[in-house]
């Protein structure tokens, strides 16, 4: 991996087929399901890189598989966005999605409340609004995605759109 000028180069495996991470209707394709319960294939992965672009409301996250191979996941959309514990070893246990009913309501009040807030400042986020964000889950017009780490950073956000390439 290389950064030229602000950007982060990478591989990507079978750049020729789009993964299909998109919010909306719940994919039936059995590859689908099966990237789902193998958490989007990044059980294991190193976080490597992470590009913040705060204009332009994303953040794209390296990861580096097991087998040396390279995949990034872009949040698009982003209402929130928090990490903690960012060391030099940061290995993903799991990745949650709302939207597909990974995250039990009561996990995504808990999630919300720290993805909102600092450790020393409570929540930004009124009732109101943690409501609908809630409800938008649920249609899956809103997605929140959690990176439970086995090792290092714990990450979450808040987006209109997850993909993962």
């Amino acid at each position: 991996m290389a950064i030229t000028g602000g950007a982060i180069l990478t591989a990507v495996p079978n750049a020729a087929r789009e993964f299909p991470f998109r919010l909306g209707p719940k994919a039936e394709d059995p590859e689908v399901k099966m990237e789902k319960l193998s958490t989007l294939g990044l059980h294991d992965a190193e976080l490597v890189g992470l590009a913040i672009d705060r204009a332009g409301a994303c953040v794209t996250l390296h990861f580096k598989l097991e087998n040396g191979m390279l995949r990034q996941a872009s949040i698009q959309g982003l209402r929130a966005f928090r990490g903690a514990d960012l060391t030099v070893q940061n290995i993903v246990s799991r990745v949650l999605r709302a939207s597909q009913d990974e995250i039990s309501r009561e996990d995504q009040n808990r999630w919300l409340t720290w993805v909102t807030s600092l450790s020393d400042t409570s929540s930004r986020l009124s009732n109101q609004c943690r409501s609908e964000w809630i409800d938008a889950f649920a249609a899956g017009t809103l997605e929140m995605v959690v990176f439970e780490p086995s090792a290092g950073a714990e990450i979450a956000a808040v987006c209109d759109r997850f993909d993962v390439s």
